[in-house]
């Protein structure tokens, strides 16, 4: 049915008084400089297709799906409109019209056919037992080296982690609009997990689980910042800037334990001015690599550049994607000739005071 999605949100819409507070914050906004590409831009669209005064059509699909969801729009909106939700219903109305992405079509059908994004049959998940479950997540899964990483520092810090049978969160069907297979996918993965207190490594894992599944998670570096022996770390005596990904800032509200934890091993962190709740989006949030990966690549180069700016020469962060997205700005700025700055992982520095030390 026409509008299904999208009216129950009708009161959010209306409450949208055009203000533009949202565009100050807005990643794709501030790139491509029109309305359309803002929260508020999105919320007219989105009205305009509930009511019929705008027939959904591709041009307006991009603009829908550039959202990066990455929730400063709500966080700045005086009226606290939660736009993010209602993208999501929109999409789940252009997904129902036939004009979601080829990108976003095969990356759901991954999810239904492999259980997880890359559509990997094979992917070979560490079971093991222990007291603690662990989920590791889509983008973790793809990286088995650095899986095991993780679950050595847990132990190293007197854990004992336990991994069973999982497959994808279901959050990229949720985001892109693909609501019937989400459904679909819930009661398998549901099935899969008991309500069981959780250690996630994906901070959009962190928060989706807890919200659509009611299990109590925490993050990894929530583990390591309670956990990490004092004495037992080398202190690194490096200086960094931190990436706060938006799921673990804004969502999970998780700020202070990563910064407690680089403290701890001896790193200063050097802030830039847009961090912690006011974070901005690496590029890599929403599906935007799914829909428009120049729009992408310019803003995760546009957030290398704030690292830059604070003179730091490493960037660390707690989020696979971000990682990722973040280097591969850094090496197209670096090709440009426009400076060099290193990304890592923030459990690699751990790992490495952990290391040195002898734990």
């Amino acid at each position: 049915m026409k509008g299904e999605y999208l009216k129950p949100w009708l009161n959010e819409l209306i409450t949208c008084t055009l203000c533009g507070y949202c565009k100050n914050v807005c990643p794709p906004f501030d790139e491509i400089l029109w309305d359309g590409t803002s929260a508020r831009g999105r919320n007219i669209l989105a009205y305009g297709m509930l009511t019929g005064e705008i027939q959904a059509d591709e041009s307006v699909a991009q603009r829908i799906y550039e959202c990066t969801m990455c929730g400063d729009c709500e966080r700045r909106c005086p009226s606290k409109v939660k736009v993010p939700q209602i993208v999501r219903a929109a999409r789940a109305e252009l997904v129902d019209m036939g004009l979601a992405f080829p990108g976003q079509i095969m990356l759901a059908e991954n999810v239904m056919a492999s259980g997880n994004i890359f559509g990997d049959q094979e992917v070979m998940l560490p079971k093991q037992e222990g007291e603690v479950r662990v989920f590791i997540g889509c983008q973790f899964l793809a990286r088995p080296n650095k899986v095991k990483k993780y679950l050595k520092i847990l132990e190293m810090i007197g854990l004992k982690p336990k991994v069973q049978e999982e497959i994808c969160c279901g959050f990229p069907l949720v985001s892109l609009g693909f609501v019937h297979k989400f459904e679909e996918h819930k009661k398998r993965l549901a099935q899969m997990l008991a309500k069981e207190p959780t250690i996630t490594f994906c901070p959009t894992c962190t928060v989706f689980l807890k919200e659509e599944y009611g299990i109590p998670t925490r993050h990894f570096l929530q583990a390591v910042a309670e956990k990490l022996p004092a004495d037992k770390v080398k202190k690194l005596e490096v200086t960094v800037t931190y990436h706060d990904p938006c799921d673990l800032a804004r969502g999970a509200k998780v700020v202070e334990e990563p910064r407690r934890v680089l403290s701890a091993i001896g790193a200063e962190v050097k802030e830039m001015p847009k961090s912690k709740n006011t974070t901005r989006c690496c590029g890599g949030g929403g599906g935007i690599l799914s829909s428009n990966e120049q729009l992408s690549a310019q803003l995760a180069r546009n957030r290398v550049r704030q690292a830059m700016a604070t003179g730091a020469k490493t960037i660390v962060t707690s989020c696979a994607t971000c990682e990722q997205t973040l280097k591969k700005g850094a090496t197209s700025l670096a090709e440009a000739g426009e400076g060099d700055i290193v990304v890592r992982d923030v459990a690699d520095l751990v790992w490495d005071a952990l290391r040195s030390a002898g734990a």
